[in-house]
């Protein structure tokens, strides 16, 4: 069985990701990417720890515990699948230098279109299996779920600042509705099948979270205001990616399932680490 969802989820899923990257592309401006430019070698260290540090870990992890099936797939493949569309998001939310954040996720998608593919190469080695995926492929899944309204809100965001004003706010709103309508729909569709196989991937997405935040933390340095945005871009994988890289091979559905319950458990930790940023800000600020 093939690992395409249904149409109507395909539909609402990239109508939900391009209302959050426009709604976020209305914050992108020319600062934004000069502040990244001033952090170069911070910048570098990061993107090692979002490419590097956590796919090793998942091999490790599903080696140590002997998985086999969709439950190792889907965490291998959300494990090598960077840039989640809502990581940008929680990084502003979780604080430190918001202007950071947006050019880092934008060198994480674009640098994804060159890693993901060596990174199933180098998986195929590893666990003797002929996955493929192409640059184009994965360029294509980036340049339209998240460059282009990316693009498109910093567009708005440059030649008209006041409408770009005006309705970033309602925008955003939408693309909360959206994202809980999504949410819902993958509870409809994966559910069951996540209930079948295990909550093995769901305890491992929390698992290898917890580490991503850590190792992306530790890649800021001494660079305190990096710290928050770089934990969250390390930690959030792409389930969207993941996706298109399994329905790519024909992998089973239960695979969705897998990387369902991944974006699942890693949600739960990156809520639950944004919220203490939160709280944390909230006292010293009092």
């Amino acid at each position: 069985m093939s690992s395409s969802p249904p149409v109507w989820f395909t539909g609402l899923a990239a109508l939900t990701i391009f209302m959050v990257m426009l709604s976020l592309g209305l914050l992108l401006g020319r600062d934004e990417l000069a502040s990244a430019l001033r952090r170069r070698n911070v910048l570098a260290a990061i993107v090692f720890g979002v490419f590097v540090p956590i796919p090793a870990l998942a091999v490790a992890l599903v080696k140590v515990l002997g998985l086999e099936g969709p439950a190792r797939l889907g965490i291998v493949l959300m494990s090598v699948s960077p840039g989640a569309p809502v990581a940008l998001r929680r990084a502003i939310d979780a604080g430190g230098h918001a202007r950071f954040a947006p050019a880092l996720h934008l060198a994480i998608v674009l640098l994804a279109v060159i890693t993901v593919p060596l990174s199933i190469a180098i998986l195929n080695v590893v666990f003797g299996v002929s996955f493929a995926v192409s640059a184009l492929d994965v360029g294509q899944q980036v340049f339209f779920a998240q460059l282009l309204p990316i693009g498109l809100g910093a567009a708005i965001l440059a030649f008209r600042p006041a409408l770009a004003a005006s309705i970033q706010p309602p925008l955003q709103r939408l693309s909360n509705v959206l994202l809980i309508a999504a949410l819902l729909a993958c509870f409809y569709l994966f559910g069951g099948m996540l209930l079948e196989i295990g909550w093995t991937p769901t305890l491992a997405g929390m698992g290898l979270t917890i580490c991503a935040l850590g190792i992306g933390s530790a890649c800021a340095g001494r660079d305190v205001e990096a710290r928050a945005p770089a934990a969250v871009a390390a930690a959030m994988r792409n389930p969207g990616l993941a996706l298109m890289i399994a329905a790519a091979n024909k992998a089973d559905v239960a695979v969705a399932a897998a990387v369902f319950g991944y974006a699942l458990g890693g949600a739960v930790v990156v809520a639950a680490y944004v919220a203490r940023r939160v709280r944390t800000r909230r006292i010293e600020l009092n």
